[in-house]
């Protein structure tokens, strides 16, 4: 069945910036978040402070788009044609506003149970507890990790409305 989306109608200007923004945002952080991984809680200090930062700017802006997501007018839900793919496009799309929050949140009871903000505030190091001892760090790298698969699933998706239907739905969000 051939679906014919209108393309015509977009999401607001704030919507927009805020998209590409936290785009970028989460790739910067989840690269910067790798980094951080690797490194001994000595070396922290100089990465911790903008991924901190960035992340904690991340999660104010998901909780901006959150509120406009219900407040301002978005155009229709896109019609694949298909029932089972207009739910997947339903469920990664809420899904990347849950994780954003969880991931939010995981980040800011790691820097308060962990010892990174004490460590940050007195630029000491020895602040900072066994990563191994904190689950919110690994919720929070679990969670970021899923968002990248569903960044993925979010790409194919697009690329693959585009190829089906001819209908580029970047246009929307541009």
């Amino acid at each position: 069945m051939t679906v014919q989306n209108d393309m015509s109608q977009k999401y607001s200007k704030a919507t927009i910036i805020i998209h590409w923004f936290s785009t970028l945002l989460i790739f910067g952080l989840f690269f910067l978040g790798l980094s951080l991984e690797s490194l001994q809680p000595s070396e922290k200090l100089d990465l911790l402070k903008p991924h901190a930062s960035l992340g904690f700017l991340l999660f104010l802006l998901t909780i901006v788009r959150s509120i406009l997501f219900f407040k301002s007018p978005r155009p229709d839900n896109l019609q694949t044609g298909s029932k089972i793919n207009d739910k997947l496009v339903h469920y990664i799309h809420n899904g990347f506003y849950i994780l954003l929050l969880l991931i939010g949140i995981s980040g800011v009871v790691t820097m308060i149970v962990g010892g990174y903000g004490d460590a940050l505030g007195a630029n000491d190091w020895q602040l900072i507890k066994d990563s191994e001892t904190l689950p919110s760090l690994k919720a929070h790298g679990t969670l970021s990790f899923l968002m990248m698969a569903l960044v993925v699933l979010h790409v194919i998706g697009v690329a693959k409305h585009y190829l089906l239907t001819k209908e580029n739905t970047l246009k929307r969000i541009v």
